[in-house]
This record gives C-alpha cells, sequence and structure tokens, in this order.
C-alpha cells in the first residue's frame, strides 16, 4: 500500500470554530432566502446544472433560469423570486480555472444566492435590500463596505451617496469590462451593474497606491453583484430601454462564508474545510500541506465538489462536451497532488467528504454516493496508470522547448500528451504558461484533424458528408428536399443537383431531388437502400444522407469503361429529369425494428442501472443495433439479461408507436428524451412508446412493438472511460444468432462426446483437470528454478547497502509469466535490495526490474523509475509500477550493458 494512503482511509474529524457556526453555509443560505420571502419573493429551488439552454455547458449563474423573462416579464409565473443556484463554470469565457487554488475566491462549483425582479422592482429596492441583509441580518463592518458602479450609471451613484451614505471615497465607477452585463450574444437583454466589496485589509493588498475595488489582488473581495437589465441591445447597435427593467443579482456563498466566518481563505470556510481535510490526508505525512502542495489540495477540494455534482447528474467523464470538462478537472486534480507523492486514487473520500458537507440542503447526494465514488475511482485508476509516463513526458517537451530557445511548445507534442497519455491541453497550456511558454493550439487542433481523417480511411460516404469535391451541377433548382418516407415508400420526384465521380474505376452519381421516400443517414440510423428509375432505366440507391437542407442519394452508374465521358452522364440526368424513388420494403422493416429496439432497450437501461445512463452513440442499420451510452462498469449477467426482459416483455405486449410533431419546449416537459448535442428546431417529432419510453426522433419506426419480433443482446463491451456499448440483434437476426449458437453447441458436444445438456458439467471437468496440470506445471519449475535462484542470491553483489541480484533465465523454463514469478521471489528474499532479470528469448528478449519493499522508502528507489531511466539511456519502451516494471531489448547481450548502467546509477544513489 502507498504511504500516502496507509491508515488514513477516513475523514478526519474537523472541529468547527464558534464563527463558521454562527455564520455556516447552511444558516447564510437560509437567512438569504427566509430574507426575501418576508420581502415577498417567491423562493424556487435550484436549477440542475445541465441547462436547458443547449447553447450552454452548465448552469453558470442564478439567473440563467429565468433569463427569458427579463425579456418578457409576463411570462413570468412570479414577479419576484429568490433562490440558491448550483453553478458550475469549467469552461468557456466564464472559467477562471487556472485562478482556482490560487486565489482565495475562485471555484468552479459554487453556489449562487439570488434575488431576482422581472418588471417588479428596480435598482431603489436591489440597493435597499442588498445593504439591508449585509448589515442588520449579518452585521457585516460597513466602513468595510465599497461599491463600484458603472461609469455612466448616475442613478446608482446617486442612490449608495445620497439615499444610503455611504462616504463618496469608497463608491468607485469602473467600465463597461467591470460593471456592465450583457447581452449574451449580438443582441439582447443587458444593463450595468453595481458591486458590493469588502475590505479584507491592506495586508491581503498589491501595495499599489491604485488599489481600488476591481483589482486583481485579494483585498477587496467582490461578494454581491447587481445587475440592472434596462436595455435591450439591437442589431443596429442602439440600447433600447426595456418598458419594465429587472433586477438580477448574484452572491457567492461560499465568499460571504469567509468574510463572516473570518478565516484565511474560502477553503478554509465551513463549506469546504471537512473537504480539504480529506484531500490532505492523501499526501504523505508530514506538517501539513505548505506552498504549491496548499494549491494542489485547494484545487483538488474544489474539483471533487463539481464531480460530485455533475455526476449525480449523470454527467459523465468523456472526451467531450461536459463529460470532457469533468475528465479534465479529475486529471487536473490528480496531476495537482502527484508531485506531493499522492499516487493512488483519494478523490472518493473527498466524495465523501462532499456528501458529508452537503447533504443537509442536498440530502438527494446520498443515494447516489456509491455511483459517484465508483465512477471517480475509475477514472483516477485509469488516468493514475499513464500519469507518472506522462508527466516525465511533459517535462522533457517543456525541457526540449527550453532547449531550442523556441517559447512554443509544438502542437504535435501537446496531441501526444493529450492521445497517449491523456493529458487534456487545457491542462498542458497550464502546465506550459507556469515554465513561461505558449502551446501551439492551431498545431494541436491540426494533429487532431489527421488523426480523424486517418481514422475516416477513404469512405466516399463521409467525405461527401463534408462537402469535399467534387461539385454539383444544378439541372433546376431545389431550395430544399422534402421527405415523405414516413407514410410512403414511394414517390415520384424531380432532379434538382447532380454530380458524377469515379472511384476504383467505377462510376457513381450523386443526386438531389426536390423530394424522396429515402431516409437520409442522420441520429444513428443509415441511410436506406432501394432503388431510382431515371428515362426507363432503373439504378440501385447505396445510400442517402444528408447535406445542408438536401438530402443526397448514391447510385453505381457502371464501370469507367463503359461510362463515356462525364459529360455525357451528366447529359442523361438533364435529358430524365423526373424519376421515381422507391424504398426496399424489406430493409426498411429490418431497420425500423432495430430504431424501436433501441428505444426500448435505453429505456430498459436506465430501468435497470439507473437514470444516469444516456445516449453516447449509435447505429441503427438492417442487421443489427449498436448502442453506446454512459456507465461506469460492465455489465453483470444478470443485469443483461434483465435488460432482454424489459425489452421482450414490451414486445410480447405489442404497445403502439405512437409519433407526434410537438413544440420543443412541451415535449421536453412532458418528459422526451433528448440527445446531448443534437440540434433540433422549434418543432420536433415525438416518438412515444406507451409509458416505456418517450424519446425525441425524426428516424424510421414500426407501427407497433410486436414486429421486433425478439430482441437479444450479442455482446457488451468497452469503448471508453465511463462508456459501454451494446450490440444487438432483432427479428430474423435473432433467430439466426439462435440458431447459430445452438448449432455450435451441438457441434462442441459432439466433439466432446456428450449430450448437449451435459456439456457443461463436461467442460468443468476439463478445467479442473487444467488446473491441476498448470499447478504440477509451477511444482516442477520452481524445483528447477530454486537451484538458480539460490546461487543467483548466494552471490548477490552489495553496492553501499543495498543489494543487487542479476539473474538471466531461458526461454524454455515458462516464458513472461515464469519470469515474472521469479520477479517475485527475488522481491521476497531481497532485504534492501533491486534486481534485474533477462528472459533470454530469442526473438523478443526481456529485462524486468524488481524493487523490494524497503529500498522504495528508504532509498526512494522504484522499478518504474528506473525502467525510464533505462528506457531514455537506451531508447527502449516499458514501464510498469514502483515494485516491478519491465522493457523490451533488442538481444540478449544488451542485458550486459543494462546492468552496469544500474550498478553505476545504485553507486550514484548510495
Amino acid at each position: 500500500m502507498n504511504k500516502s494512503t496507509k491508515d488514513k482511509t477516513k475523514t478526519p474529524k474537523v472541529e468547527l470554530t464558534a464563527k463558521m457556526k454562527r455564520y455556516s453555509g447552511t444558516y447564510l443560505a437560509e437567512s438569504f432566502l427566509d430574507y426575501y420571502k418576508n420581502k415577498g419573493h417567491t423562493v424556487v429551488d435550484s436549477a440542475p446544472l445541465l441547462p436547458e439552454d443547449p447553447t450552454l455547458l452548465f448552469t453558470a449563474a442564478g439567473m440563467v433560469p429565468f433569463k427569458s423573462y427579463y425579456s418578457d416579464p409576463d411570462a413570468a409565473p412570479y414577479a419576484k423570486a429568490a433562490s440558491v443556484q448550483k453553478c458550475l463554470r469549467a469552461g468557456g469565457k466564464q472559467s477562471d480555472l487556472e485562478n482556482v487554488g490560487r486565489t482565495l475566491r475562485h471555484h468552479t462549483f459554487f453556489e449562487m444566492l439570488g434575488n431576482f425582479s422581472f418588471g417588479d422592482y428596480f435598482k431603489k429596492e436591489a440597493i435597499d435590500t442588498a445593504w439591508d441583509l449585509s448589515l442588520d441580518v449579518w452585521s457585516l463592518e460597513k466602513d468595510r463596505i465599497w461599491v463600484s458602479v458603472f461609469r455612466d450609471d448616475d442613478e446608482a451613484w446617486e442612490l449608495w451617496a445620497k439615499r444610503i451614505g455611504i462616504p463618496e471615497n469608497r463608491i468607485v465607477r469602473l467600465g463597461k469590462k467591470d460593471n456592465f452585463w450583457g447581452p449574451v450574444g449580438d443582441t439582447g437583454v443587458c444593463g450595468p451593474c453595481s458591486e458590493l466589496y469588502y475590505d479584507t485589509g491592506e495586508e491581503r493588498g498589491c501595495q499599489e497606491d491604485t488599489c481600488q475595488p476591481g483589482c486583481d489582488c485579494d483585498r477587496f473581495i467582490e461578494y454581491w453583484n447587481l445587475v440592472f437589465p434596462q436595455f435591450f441591445y439591437t442589431e443596429a447597435g442602439v440600447y433600447d430601454p426595456l418598458p419594465r427593467p429587472g433586477i438580477d443579482t448574484g452572491m457567492g456563498l461560499e465568499r460571504v462564508a469567509f468574510i463572516l466566518q473570518e478565516v484565511d481563505d474560502n477553503f478554509h470556510t465551513d463549506l469546504f474545510l471537512p473537504i480539504r481535510r480529506s484531500i490532505e490526508a492523501a499526501i504523505p505525512d508530514g506538517d501539513g500541506p505548505q506552498g504549491d502542495a496548499q494549491v494542489a489540495v485547494n484545487v483538488a477540494s474544489d474539483h471533487v465538489r463539481a464531480l460530485v455534482f455533475a455526476l449525480y447528474e449523470g454527467i459523465m467523464p468523456s472526451n467531450e462536451g461536459r463529460g470532457y470538462v469533468l475528465r479534465r478537472l479529475l486529471r487536473r486534480a490528480l496531476t495537482k497532488m502527484y508531485p506531493f507523492g499522492v499516487r493512488d486514487p483519494f478523490l472518493a473520500r473527498g466524495v465523501d467528504a462532499v456528501i458529508s458537507t452537503m447533504k443537509g440542503r442536498y440530502p438527494e447526494l446520498v443515494e447516489r454516493s456509491k455511483f459517484i465514488k465508483d465512477v471517480v475511482t475509475a477514472e483516477e485508476e485509469r488516468f493514475l496508470a499513464t500519469i507518472e509516463q506522462g508527466m516525465s513526458k511533459l517535462s522533457d517537451v517543456i525541457e526540449k522547448t527550453k532547449k531550442k530557445k523556441d517559447n512554443r511548445v509544438s502542437g504535435a507534442d501537446a496531441f501526444v500528451l493529450y492521445d497517449t497519455y491523456g493529458f487534456p491541453f487545457e491542462m498542458t497550456k497550464e502546465y506550459a504558461e507556469d515554465e513561461g511558454l505558449e502551446v501551439d493550439g492551431a498545431g494541436f487542433d491540426a494533429a487532431m484533424q489527421e488523426q480523424k481523417e486517418r481514422g475516416r480511411g477513404r469512405s466516399f460516404h463521409v467525405v461527401e458528408q463534408n462537402g469535399e469535391q467534387p461539385g454539383f451541377t444544378e439541372v433546376a433548382p431545389v431550395a430544399a428536399t422534402e421527405f415523405d418516407g414516413y407514410d410512403s415508400l414511394v414517390c415520384d420526384a424531380a432532379l434538382g443537383l447532380v454530380r458524377c465521380y469515379a472511384e476504383d474505376d467505377v462510376v457513381f452519381v450523386d443526386f438531389i431531388p426536390d423530394r424522396t421516400v429515402f431516409y437520409g443517414e442522420s441520429g444513428g440510423q443509415v441511410g436506406d437502400a432501394g432503388t431510382v428509375t431515371f428515362g426507363g432505366r432503373t439504378f440501385e440507391v447505396h445510400g442517402a444522407w444528408h447535406r445542408n437542407s438536401h438530402i443526397v442519394h448514391r447510385l453505381e452508374w457502371g464501370s469507367k469503361d463503359e461510362a463515356g465521358s462525364e459529360d455525357e452522364v451528366v447529359e442523361f440526368f438533364r435529358s430524365n429529369r423526373t424519376c421515381r424513388l422507391e424504398v426496399d420494403r424489406v430493409s426498411r422493416m429490418a431497420t425500423a425494428r432495430n430504431h424501436t429496439a433501441t428505444h426500448l432497450l435505453q429505456a430498459a437501461l436506465r430501468s435497470v442501472l439507473g437514470d444516469h445512463v444516456a445516449q453516447a452513440g449509435s447505429l441503427v442499420e438492417p442487421s443489427r443495433l449498436r448502442f453506446d451510452f454512459q456507465h461506469h462498469q460492465a455489465m453483470s449477467d444478470d443485469e443483461i439479461r434483465a435488460v432482454e426482459d424489459q425489452v421482450n416483455e414490451a414486445v410480447r405486449a405489442d404497445i403502439e408507436v405512437d409519433k407526434e410533431m410537438l413544440p420543443q419546449k412541451e415535449a421536453l416537459a412532458a418528459g422526451a428524451v433528448a440527445l446531448f448535442g443534437e440540434k433540433y428546431g422549434d418543432v420536433v417529432r415525438v416518438v412515444s412508446i406507451g409509458d416505456v419510453s418517450k424519446e425525441l426522433c425524426g428516424g424510421t419506426h414500426l407501427g407497433r412493438t410486436g414486429e421486433i419480433g425478439a430482441f437479444v443482446v450479442r455482446q457488451e463491451t468497452a469503448i471508453a472511460a465511463g462508456i459501454r456499448r451494446i450490440e444487438a440483434l432483432t427479428g430474423d437476426g435473432a433467430m439466426a444468432q439462435f440458431r447459430k449458437l445452438m448449432e455450435e453447441r451441438a457441434a462442441v458436444a459432439g466433439l466432446l462426446k456428450v449430450a448437449p445438456e451435459d456439456l457443461g458439467r463436461r467442460v468443468r471437468s476439463m478445467l479442473d483437470d487444467v488446473d491441476r496440470m498448470k499447478k504440477t506445471i509451477r511444482e516442477q519449475e520452481r524445483r528447477l528454478a530454486g537451484g538458480q535462484m539460490d546461487d543467483s542470491l548466494g552471490s548477490t553483489e552489495t553496492i553501499g547497502d543495498v543489494e543487487f541480484v542479476t539473474m538471466t533465465l531461458p526461454d524454455e523454463n515458462g516464458g513472461v509469466e515464469a519470469l515474472r514469478r521469479w520477479g517475485d521471489r527475488v522481491r521476497e528474499q531481497m532485504g534492501l535490495g533491486v534486481g534485474l532479470l533477462c528472459l533470454a528469448a530469442k526473438k523478443k528478449p526481456i529485462v524486468l526490474i524488481v524493487a523490494s519493499d524497503r529500498v522504495q522508502k528508504e532509498r526512494n528507489l522504484r522499478a518504474n523509475d528506473l525502467a525510464r531511466m533505462i528506457g531514455e539511456k537506451f531508447s527502449l519502451r516499458g514501464g510498469g509500477k514502483p515494485h516491478m516494471a519491465q522493457l523490451g531489448i533488442a538481444k540478449v547481450d544488451d542485458f550486459k550493458a543494462i546492468t552496469a548502467f544500474v550498478r553505476d546509477l545504485l553507486k550514484e544513489n548510495g
């Protein structure tokens, strides 16, 4: 067990000061809501971190759930509201991620106290109540409160100076950057703001004469922002006054707790201290974290809060979108703690501390505690497997860049760190900036794109989806292709655009008609197959896909030698503009069978595994279905069986599959599941299967579930950390799979000369025989090797007080597995020692490095460190763990040079 976790499995007990108890986070949140409730505000529960607005990654401010009410106050269900909103800022313009842990006030996850008016009250009431609550409820020292106003907002200045009576020298006018909010887009609601600052003392300041609110130092802490949405910024660049201006305020709970509890920073308030103590416990024994270690603890304490609340809502770590942000936060926490000796997963203790600290106001966290810890630990283990090599590679990259006297890390190096070692680009950028370097972002993007292109290969279909050449020839104007395929499989159409090209000596033609019954590939469903007839000539249609508002169809014209010229082919279509399109009925039904089954599968997965399951990708084609989903571990056989049973139960129930068009907001309010990242219009198609499933979906489906026939899971696998994949069959495919399995079972039973029903018993008996034979072989191997090992240990070389053992083992003695077993025996028999063992294989010799527990602890010598140094010296690849690591070498003779190199290292170490 690593020293960093030994005897530290429990969260340390934390003693809270009297101020922490008096002004606890819970008290501050409740007193804020009570105050505004008594002022006639409706108390509104926090909205989820996962926002309804698809343009936002997370809910990043208290006003997000209310933003539409400022331009249309009559739509608001209440005239004024108050809330404590969960917020997450870790990506985009609002993120201060690089400052988290370094300053006393920045966070990713935080709680925002806010009061809001939708055309009810305005500046006077907002300023009055902010001052009243600050002084009369929370007893802040009024002489330490400063305020800022927008430079042109004389009204706010007058209210603070004349009505409230704040001395003019404590009212600061700031510019648009600091004291004007919005609009969020090119146009929209916006307005000036006024901020309340608390003077924490000169000793926290920058000591500059110009220090005042708005300075980047930690002296003046902005604790409350009063936003006055009073304008609508138009496309003409005009600030039109709103007929009914509103109020939007936001106050960080963590900041006001820091001020009132009179502690060192936000991380020492009652909201953070238990979490912080649990993270500190991961660091090897010492006098407590100082300097950079303190920053690391702050970072991990902050990030684990964000992980807990996001994972509770089913947002899973991944390589894109919101999931990418979570993975980046988790890996950032690990890399910050790594330099201080933390080598094992530790965030699960932080999860426990977060839930224990927050459960009073968020009791729902408790029920998902195990799930959250399982996901976090699995992610930690995955990254910790490569972090050592990654940190070493990062150091090498930075050193190489500096030696070249370059100030920019190449995009290619940054991509290797991302692709091979799992270091997010932003993390590499942050470490590089700490060394005074930049990172070539454009080069990184180019390397990423190049890898994607390699992954695509030369698939024409994907190339054309991306709009690459050749271009289309217009036969007649077609603004859009109308899809009639929900209700019919045949239609007549007029040709609009056409292009032809050769690929592998075959001429293909892409054409775009004004209408079609062919479903264009989208939403995971492949395009339809069928035929098209032009001028009495019928062609096979091999696919259909979307290109902006058009649906492109592909047909095979014939061999290049027989096609004539490109002009002749295009002229044929000019002369035969009308066509008849007909979808293959059997193929369409098979695809619809699999698509409807996919909806039932997702519903069953959520029922069996939990609501965190969310679609991460899918493929629906005639022969099979494939469904990727967010889940942190492999499904058990019982879980797979339960999912199959639920789907087949719905199939046997023969439920009607209903399709209807609804406004998007109405559909989502009715519980329809939408796919993250998918773009939907204002009106959406909703596919409902009784009370089993309701999803936004434009795909083709059956009329009733009974038409699926049967459903069987073919396999369940992992495709990425936190992402699982199910492949399944329906209808004829399911029956064919069942028949194949029965035939294989009968064939194996025939080979073993037993009845099919006795197959399991016979295989178990054979496995028992194999285990007995393996045991016999290992015993013989141990006897044969014992003499050699005793001789080797008997001639152990001592360097300083470190034993140094070297052995060369013949390949015929059991290969790599035997080499590792011998390595374990050497470790067991050494006291303070290091061993090198060489497997003398003819094709691929291997060097195994072992380090005893004592030498790791007392001499800081680790097998994986030695492997890295050997690899750098001799240009070899390898790695492992502190107690055992291995490298491949070109020939056995190289072992002598490696032995001499390690001997010299031990002498230097001694």
